[in-house]
């Protein structure tokens, strides 16, 4: 690696303690993906140590060293509209810790994903609009990286015929094929896994980036997504999800 690299816009994923005085950090970059980096001292306040990085507050790092782990220098706060000077709280803070830990799983090191990294801001800048449902940035975020991993379909149309999806009638999802016609009545639906019926009312708002109508659909929605996402990010239990299960209303 060279002495240093141009500066990429990043966020924080997570960081976590190193040795006696330092910390390794997991960082989303525009120009470089996933990388992780290990700042010295840092958590000493030793003199001349940049302070700790917090997650969800854009930055813009730069990237030094020679071997071993890279150190992110400098690091610098970024102004960025709907995201800079937002502190995510509440369930908007669970989820913004969701989609860190979906990134730490699906992501291998080094892979420049720019399109994903817009994403993320997106999302970001979502949660921080307090009047917005955060179903609807949690499930685009989730088919956002869906797309990044080539595994996305087009969630307006059925796969074998090309008929727009209709809200009235139900389909089944296939994750290498997409989404053909079902015959039943949306009545008699359950609570889908991938390969069941599930309605095309929740298609349709999954495609247009709408809220769900009820807590069913709300339900099918999350359990469709969750498991496409699973050849991404394993079956293990997120523990983000620890954070939004006591509350009332779960936006998951």
């Amino acid at each position: 690696m060279a002495d240093a690299a141009a500066p990429s816009r990043a966020f924080v994923l997570h960081s976590r303690p190193w040795r006696e005085t330092s910390l390794l950090v997991d960082w989303l970059t525009e120009d470089w993906g996933r990388i992780t980096t290990c700042q010295r001292g840092i958590r000493r306040g030793s003199k001349g140590a940049a302070g700790r990085p917090s997650p969800f507050l854009p930055m813009s790092i730069g990237r030094a060293g020679r071997g071993g782990l890279p150190v992110a220098q400098p690091m610098e706060p970024l102004a960025w509209a709907g995201v800079s000077g937002c502190w995510l709280q509440g369930q908007a803070l669970a989820v913004g810790f969701y989609f860190n830990e979906l990134l730490l799983r699906a992501l291998h090191p080094d892979e420049p994903l720019p399109a994903l990294f817009q994403e993320y801001a997106a999302a970001l800048s979502a949660l921080c609009a307090a009047h917005a449902p955060l179903e609807v940035p949690l499930r685009r975020f989730e088919r956002g990286l869906l797309a990044a991993m080539g595994l996305d379909f087009d969630w307006r149309h059925t796969a074998d015929t090309g008929e727009p999806i209709d809200p009235e009638r139900v389909y089944q999802v296939w994750p290498e094929q997409g989404i053909v016609a079902a015959i039943s009545t949306v009545q008699t639906i359950p609570s889908p896994p991938v390969g069941q019926r599930i309605a095309g009312r929740v298609l349709r708002a999954l495609a247009e980036h709408q809220p769900q109508q009820d807590a069913a659909d709300r339900k099918a929605a999350q359990a469709l997504l969750h498991r496409l996402l699973v050849p991404v990010v394993g079956t293990a239990p997120f523990h983000s999800r620890r954070l939004w299960r006591p509350a009332a209303s779960t936006p998951a």
